[in-house]
């Protein structure tokens, strides 16, 4: 019987627990997780919560998506792809709604929860390296949810801040993908 990490949720023998460095931001980070997503193995979402101490996970699911209180205010950004780049005076968040789920829930979660359509949006360019993928993107620049937050915390902090989220999600793309290949989903 194979055992996993409460904490990680990854098989034993792939357990990240003791590779998460813990990352201050000045950004805060609100992850508004699609439910069917919690007890996905490859849900990113709960490593980046291991890693940032100023991060929450909110649970999203259908039935209750008129009722998902979101976080609002000045500062309060969508992290999500096909905005505006941002002016290059212009503020920068000091909060930032990150959509998990598959390409689809998160879609759907956008279109459902109009006080999203009325926050402002960082986008960010595709990633540079053609990495290891968990799963794959129907457009260039989506992104996992803990791989998407290395990348902001990197635009808006700075490189060495997000240095050790970037080496995470390799650690967790190299032990999730260990032993039998499974085929990629487009999802």
């Amino acid at each position: 019987m194979t055992s996993y990490c409460l904490r990680c949720v990854l098989q034993a023998d792939r357990c990240l627990c003791a590779e998460v460095e813990r990352v201050p931001t000045r950004t805060r980070f609100v992850i508004l997780r699609h439910a069917l997503e919690e007890s996905r193995r490859s849900n990113s979402a709960r490593i980046a919560a291991l890693a940032l101490p100023n991060c929450e996970i909110r649970e999203h699911g259908e039935e209750d998506s008129g009722r998902t209180k979101l976080p609002a205010g000045p500062g309060t950004w969508l992290l999500y792809p096909g905005g505006a780049a941002p002016d290059p005076g212009a503020a920068i968040p000091r909060r930032l709604i990150v959509l998990d789920g598959s390409w689809r829930q998160a879609r759907r979660m956008l279109i459902r929860l109009p006080e999203l359509h009325r926050l402002p949006r960082l986008s960010l360019p595709p990633p540079a390296n053609a990495a290891p993928r968990l799963r794959q993107s129907p457009s260039p620049e989506g992104m996992a949810t803990l791989e998407a937050i290395a990348h902001a915390v990197e635009f808006l902090e700075g490189a060495a801040v997000a240095l050790p989220l970037h080496k995470l999600w390799s650690q967790f793309v190299a032990r999730s993908l260990r032993g039998p290949r499974r085929a990629l989903r487009k999802r």
